[in-house]
């Protein structure tokens, strides 16, 4: 991806300075910027994600805790219920350039961003079915899970384009488009957290408590998954779309404030600065 990203910069860069016209009456706009960034909007996509994830994983939790204390019990059927809340920020560093000039109104950027990722897990309860492999009796597990949460801060380089409507005016819209990528090492460094805890009922004797603590990155939940014969797909590298609506306003004429809201791989308000030379 560095090298790509190299040679991306050179072929602009080259573009920019052999356009002698371009050039000469074209202004560079650096800028700066903070979100915040909420996946809401892809709710049931990342539930469904999150939950086939998870299944495995914390019911090997469980089962190994459980059989711990009773090797003869196997597991029969697993259910899980889960729920989510996201949120985040993201901040980046911007350089734009108008071709057009002070009033052009079509700008093109690269930015560089840091993202954080960030989806919580009010509301895990499972519920596991043993059967004991000696006597036959049948046995539940009914756990919950708290302070669940997973985590990515990515690393990305964006390419977007920008239409200034009415450049002439004081404050003005905005239209931004664009897409952006990180490595696939941001995905196998994204670490979740999980705490549980539950009972253990077995037919004619008491209840069994049992706890435990969770905390992986994906590359780890693959590798174990894969090892027990399960498919984890893992994409080499985290795409971005850009899609955002925004206001920008002169404070001076060499220095803007804007806002915005619009799609971030989820939804995002932001704020910044500009500063045109």
């Amino acid at each position: 991806m560095k090298k790509i990203l190299r040679i991306f910069l050179l072929l602009l860069v080259f573009w920019f300075f052999s356009i002698p016209n371009l050039t000469a009456q074209g202004k560079w706009e650096f800028g700066f910027h903070y979100s915040q960034w909420s996946i809401d909007i892809l709710r049931g996509m990342i539930e469904d994600g999150l939950n086939d994830a998870l299944e495995n994983d914390l019911k090997d939790s469980f089962l190994e805790e459980i059989q711990q204390d009773h090797p003869e019990l196997e597991e029969t059927a697993y259910e899980q219920e889960i729920s989510f809340d996201s949120g985040g920020n993201n901040y980046g560093f911007e350089i734009r350039w108008y071709p057009g000039g002070q009033y052009g109104s079509f700008s093109v950027g690269l930015s560089v961003e840091k993202t954080t990722m960030r989806v919580s897990l009010p509301n895990l309860s499972t519920n596991l079915t043993l059967r004991d492999t000696i006597t036959s009796e049948t046995g539940t597990f009914q756990g919950d899970a708290s302070g669940a949460q997973f985590e990515m801060k990515p690393l990305s380089f964006h390419l977007s384009f920008r239409w200034d409507i009415k450049p002439s005016w004081r404050v003005r819209p905005y239209i931004t488009f664009g897409f952006g990528a990180a490595t696939g090492a941001a995905i196998e460094n994204g670490k979740y957290d999980v705490s549980w805890s539950g009972d253990l009922y077995i037919e004619g004797e008491e209840p069994e408590y049992y706890e435990g603590t969770e905390s992986k990155t994906l590359k780890e939940l693959k590798d174990e998954q894969e090892a027990e014969g399960e498919d984890f797909f893992l994409p080499s590298f985290l795409p971005f779309i850009q899609l955002n609506f925004g206001i920008k306003g002169a404070i001076s004429d060499n220095v803007f404030a804007l806002v915005d809201v619009g799609i971030w791989n989820g939804f995002i308000i932001r704020g910044g600065i500009g500063i045109r030379i």
